[in-house]
């Protein structure tokens, strides 16, 4: 419904979490009374690809089928939704739904491995004007869904991350019902399939959200002089300018259906002659009620037609038309809507980025004092620290801490004043696009279950669908599903009764390193099976031949380079002291136990002589060669060019260089 996604395959390794939040009632490998009926002398090839099936029939299979591209089934189990679904660059599961008497829209973590019962949010209520939703699309520059919202003519724009019982962002009048519609952000046209036969396009989509109405209408006339009659599924080819749409024709009928290709889509107005139309009683087309482009391979999710089936057809844009049959035709209980992801190398969390030519700006919180004028706002930076720290969010949250961002852009917000009432996590959707905490674009996790009362470091497991949280108060680590909301209740992880500052997930290893403030590091090694159940593994304690720092010790930010398997941290040392901080290496991380020399440590010599400014260095970044670090106390954003690398950055140094920042409290690289 949402055209050509691309996010990495997960790894079975998300499977051994999918029970974090609820009991399961899911199934793992479904396997139907599905059949794979190959048509055409032959299996045809597909890119690797991951394919999303959701039914809705009328025996109340309202199923997520998850397929790999040949149509083998992977996994099956159910959000609670029934209609459209699309799949995000996190890799969660954004599904609408019409079973309830008013509509909803789901958002379920880790789509490809999830069960039945594992976390979600959802957005539902009188507010939210639902009726009927049907099919949905990523706007993700401006952290929204656009909504097919098919029982009362309009597009619903809702926020992504919110949710509840919220407002649209804004509505979007038609002329017509819609069904289906697709976003192309390049050219911020949206094109919305109406059941009136026609397909209305609205330019600067995003830009003007739909004010003043379509900009142009169109209906399709097929080779026979036939005219479109109930548009459903809608995929745009933006290389090509084409339109592929699915016509239902009577809703009634199970062989009446069309498959349409119009050419010069953008422009399109009026009555359009379709440049290829495959229709006939060969083609098992009957109701087409979505439909997806994977490059020139068109996967058609046919409802009613012989009880359902998924109808692929390859080559989409250069074969002739008319009464052809699909290249590959499999049975499945009548689908209503179908995503295809192509398999893809995964994107590196924020925290995990190693590329020093990746291209990211600084993102920095502020907090001098609970409920002073920059506690709530976070601020921009370019890499170079050329120029002081720019506003570029403000939350509206009092003692905002840590900040970190996932993989679709969204921002998860820690935030304290020490209580239960006034503590939690805020998410924040596209922030590059806003400057505000929206109520209806966004959402806290926030209550007496949740745990947090002095939330610091979050971590964003991307790969296993997790925040990890270091509480710092209750003197514990909680993981939470990224798809939590209200008031959740954690996976408490223990820390021996030691607060910890921050965290850092290697996914490669999957080991937890967690800094602790009496100066150590804990390690939880194989933390996707147990999540930490038991206590740390191994417990690192920084020293210098053979003799540990001497107190006031006190580790803050972390970060493990997997390239190098060396964890970097900053020791605080005293709060108080505007001198006594250090940045240090430990090498051999993934096997280091007990006491461990360090293998490069940045700190004043204590004769008078201090260059390195290190005094509350509370938070470090990481781009895979130069470090960046929130050093508080001092109020600087400082960079050690080359750190790990350059062998005189070690002892008494100055930083590579460094600009003011007003109480940096944490800094996260954001890629552009």
């Amino acid at each position: 419904m949402s055209g050509n996604a691309e996010w990495p395959k997960r790894t079975l390794l998300a499977l051994a979490v999918s029970s974090l939040a609820l009991g399961l009632s899911g199934c793992w490998l479904d396997d139907d009374d599905d059949d794979d009926d190959r048509v055409g002398g032959g299996a045809p090839e597909f890119a690797a690809a991951t394919v999303y099936v959701a039914s809705n029939s009328g025996g109340g299979d309202t199923n997520v089928r998850v397929r790999d591209e040949d149509l083998e089934l992977m996994n099956t189990y159910t959000t609670g939704a029934n209609e459209g679904v699309l799949v995000n660059e996190a890799g969660h599961l954004v599904q609408a739904g019409d079973l309830m008497s008013t509509g909803r829209l789901v958002t379920a973590c880790n789509a490809e491995t999830r069960m039945t019962g594992d976390a979600s949010y959802e957005i539902t209520g009188a507010t939210t004007t639902f009726s009927s939703p049907k099919g949905i699309a990523r706007i993700a520059s401006e952290g929204l869904i656009a909504v097919a919202n098919n029982g009362a003519s309009t597009v619903l724009l809702m926020g992504a991350s919110a949710s509840g019982d919220v407002a649209p962002v804004a509505t979007v009048a038609l002329a017509a019902n819609a069904w289906d519609l697709v976003y192309d952000d390049a050219s911020d046209r949206l094109f919305v399939a109406q059941v009136d036969g026609t397909v209305a396009v609205f330019d600067s989509f995003a830009q003007d959200q739909g004010v003043g109405g379509a900009n142009r209408t169109f209906s399709i006339v097929d080779g026979d002089g036939e005219p479109s009659v109930n548009l459903h599924g809608i995929d745009y080819d933006a290389d090509g300018d084409r339109l592929v749409i699915g016509d239902v024709g009577e809703a009634g009928s199970d062989d009446d259906g069309k498959l349409y290709v119009v050419d010069n889509a953008s422009t399109a107005d009026g009555q359009v002659i379709a440049t290829t139309t495959i229709k006939g009683d060969q083609t098992r087309l009957g109701n087409p009620v979505d439909l997806q482009l994977t490059g020139t391979d068109v996967r058609i999710a046919e409802k009613a037609n012989g009880g359902g089936a998924v109808l692929v057809y390859q080559n989409i844009f250069s074969r002739p038309g008319g009464n052809v049959a699909a290249d590959r035709v499999l049975d499945t209980p009548a689908p209503e809507s179908i995503e295809v992801v192509l398999e893809m190398d995964p994107a590196p969390g924020v925290t995990d980025i190693l590329d020093p030519d990746t291209a990211y700006q600084l993102l920095t919180t502020s907090n001098p004092a609970t409920g002073s004028a920059t506690s709530g706002q976070l601020f921009s930076n370019e890499s170079t620290l050329a120029a002081a720290p720019a506003l570029a969010f403000d939350a509206g949250l009092d003692s905002v801490e840590n900040v970190t961002l996932d993989r679709d852009g969204n921002a998860y917000i820690t935030y304290d004043d020490g209580t239960t009432a006034n503590s939690g996590i805020a998410v924040i959707g596209a922030i590059d696009a806003r400057d505000n905490f929206d109520g209806s674009r966004d959402r806290l996790i926030t209550g007496s279950n949740t745990r947090l009362m002095s939330p610091k470091g979050i971590e964003l497991a991307d790969d296993l669908g997790l925040m990890i949280v270091a509480e710092q108060a209750g003197a514990e680590v909680l993981v939470f599903s990224a798809c939590a909301s209200g008031n959740a209740t954690p996976t408490v992880v223990s820390t021996g009764g030691v607060a910890p500052w921050d965290s850092d997930y290697d996914a490669e290893g999957d080991a937890l390193y967690v800094a602790l403030t009496d100066g150590t590091v804990a390690a939880y090694d194989d933390f996707s099976a147990d999540l930490g159940d038991g206590g740390p593994d191994r417990l690192i304690t920084p020293a210098m031949g053979g003799t540990p720092f001497a107190a006031p010790t006190n580790i803050h930010g972390i970060r493990y380079v997997a390239s190098d398997d060396v964890l970097i941290i900053s020791d605080v040392g005293s709060g108080a002291a505007a001198d006594d901080g250090a940045l240090m290496t430990i090498p051999d991380a993934s096997s280091s136990d007990g006491t461990t020399n360090v293998g490069k440590r940045i700190a004043n010599p204590g004769d008078g002589s201090d260059l390195t400014g290190l005094g509350n260095p509370v938070d470090i970044a990481f781009d895979g060669a130069d470090l960046y670090v929130a050093e508080k106390i001092n109020g600087q954003i400082q960079v050690w060019r080359d750190f790990l690398t350059d062998a005189a950055l070690t002892g008494n140094v100055a930083p590579s260089d460094s600009v003011a920042a007003t109480a940096p409290e944490s800094i996260v690289l954001k890629p552009e």
